[in-house]
């Protein structure tokens, strides 16, 4: 019988590696493997697997030493598929057996192990077609060629289970995948309510209008409206495993439409005449709800079904002010957390906007009060246009507990100020000092940095 075991390795770089072992004798071997190709490994390759002849020939086995490419292959895929994409990469430069694996493994789609968020972003280094991923898994940057439209000419307005939501040059908006390269068209801007395509003589499209509930539309250029009208988007679900929804946060005040991939059309959700929802973000529970919460802490359920979505409110609105920096959470546990992100403008030579406090709260939902979180332990938060999460440091050796990941969302600045520093970093709750995710900051100011789960599922296989 083949007995497996969990192996937590710390590595010369100071890494920490956690994967699965089998047998004494064995666990020897990968923790040797591990430690050697460790000292190795060129971590700025791209993501996907060398194609170069192999960099490091195995030598020949001797009497003494095991020959690591004659690892039989069911266990080899288990040990390789429960590694993190830093340590599969390493593995995949040993030699040709375990290079054939770890290609296999991303191929079939097969390759499903919850990754560290990254921080994705785009340099002149790398040019307008490429996006680098810095990892907090071994703190390291990553490259990933990416398909046109090129994604340094979009808009990046959101970032669930893996895949980014862009705005290209004509406000349309694609889901993308930097870790496979997959990307899927959404419903047309067009199809949006509150959007009227304006057309020339010729049937060209010439500019679009957003209107204002009732009121007279504002014109804005095909490229110029997608900075006004998209504010956030949010997915239900990894596209490349079902059925997935998306939301988007838009103006002209805050409303939500969804489609799900593959419908033509956005589905409006309407709100009381007159009483423009306003909403800060949104998640999915466990239930497949939608829950939603506005500019004063107030939180809605919508039940999606079809082409309509019910409303119930569930949350009164708690804030004395309206806070446009407001974040939705929940914790392992099921616990729902308020999150207020406090910011502060720099005067100077170019104006700066600095996080300088975040606020989280507890939702009790029985007594309909919030309860200041002065602690968050061993979990850590990631806001941003990211799906807002609270993850456990001790699932993610690589994060920093009570620590908040945060990235640029600021709406307005976001439009008016695309030139400038962007707010990327990390808050410690203990003292609100705030740190550089990787200093010095190597990306351009847009498009905007985001944090990303990176996820090699495959809708086409």
């Amino acid at each position: 019988m083949l007995t497996l075991h969990l192996i937590l390795l710390q590595l010369p770089s100071g890494r920490i590696s956690l994967l699965l072992g089998w047998g004494k004798q064995k666990q020897g071997i990968v923790t040797d493997l591990l430690r050697r190709i460790d000292g190795v490994y060129n971590p700025s390759s791209y993501l996907s697997p060398p194609v170069s002849p192999d960099p490091y020939p195995m030598e020949e086995p001797t009497a003494a030493g095991p020959d690591w490419s004659k690892l039989p292959p069911d266990v080899l895929t288990t040990v390789l598929g429960d590694l993190e994409f830093p340590d599969l990469f390493r593995a995949a430069d040993v030699c040709t057996a375990w290079r054939a694996t770890a290609r296999a493994l991303r191929r079939l789609g097969i390759y499903s192990r919850p990754q560290t968020p990254c921080l994705l972003y785009t340099t002149a280094a790398a040019g307008p077609r490429a996006a680098e991923l810095f990892s907090l898994a071994d703190k390291k940057a990553y490259r990933a060629r990416l398909p046109d439209p090129p994604i340094g000419e979009r808009n990046i307005i959101g970032s669930s289970y893996g895949w980014l939501v862009t705005a290209d040059a004509r406000s349309e908006l694609h889901l993308l995948n930097p870790a496979t390269g997959e990307q899927v068209a959404l419903p047309s801007v067009a199809t949006i309510e509150q959007v009227s395509p304006i057309l020339d003589r010729q049937g060209n499209l010439e500019r679009y209008h957003l209107s204002l509930h009732g009121d007279d539309p504002q014109p804005y250029g095909v490229d110029e409206l997608r900075g006004v009208l998209y504010l956030k988007a949010v997915l239900s679900c990894d596209p490349a495993l079902g059925d997935c929804t998306v939301v988007l946060i838009h103006n002209p005040y805050r409303d939500l439409s969804f489609a799900r991939v593959g419908d033509d059309k956005w589905h409006w959700i309407p709100s009381a005449p007159r009483e423009p929802p306003r909403y800060s973000d949104c998640i999915f529970g466990d239930d497949g709800a939608l829950y939603a919460m506005d500019l004063l802490g107030g939180m809605y359920r919508y039940a999606i079904q079809g082409s309509c979505a019910t409303r119930d409110m569930i949350f009164k609105e708690t804030s004395p002010f309206v806070a446009y920096n407001g974040y939705l959470s929940k914790t392992s546990c099921g616990s729902v957390l308020q999150i207020w992100r406090v910011k502060r403008k720099t005067r100077g030579e170019q104006e700066e906007m600095h996080t300088v406090d975040i606020e989280v709260y507890m939702t009790d939902l029985d007594k309909q009060q919030i309860v200041r979180v002065r602690t968050l332990g061993d979990y850590a938060l990631f806001i941003g246009h990211n799906y807002t999460c609270c993850l456990s440091t001790q699932d993610y050796p690589g994060l920093l507990r009570n620590h908040v990941y945060f990235t640029d969302d600021d709406e307005y600045w976001l439009i008016d100020s695309k030139d400038n520093r962007r707010d990327v970093g990390i808050l410690d709750l203990e003292d609100l000092s705030a740190t550089d995710v990787v200093s010095p900051q190597p990306w351009l100011n847009w498009p905007i940095p985001v944090w990303i789960t990176p996820s090699f599922n495959k809708i086409h296989k």
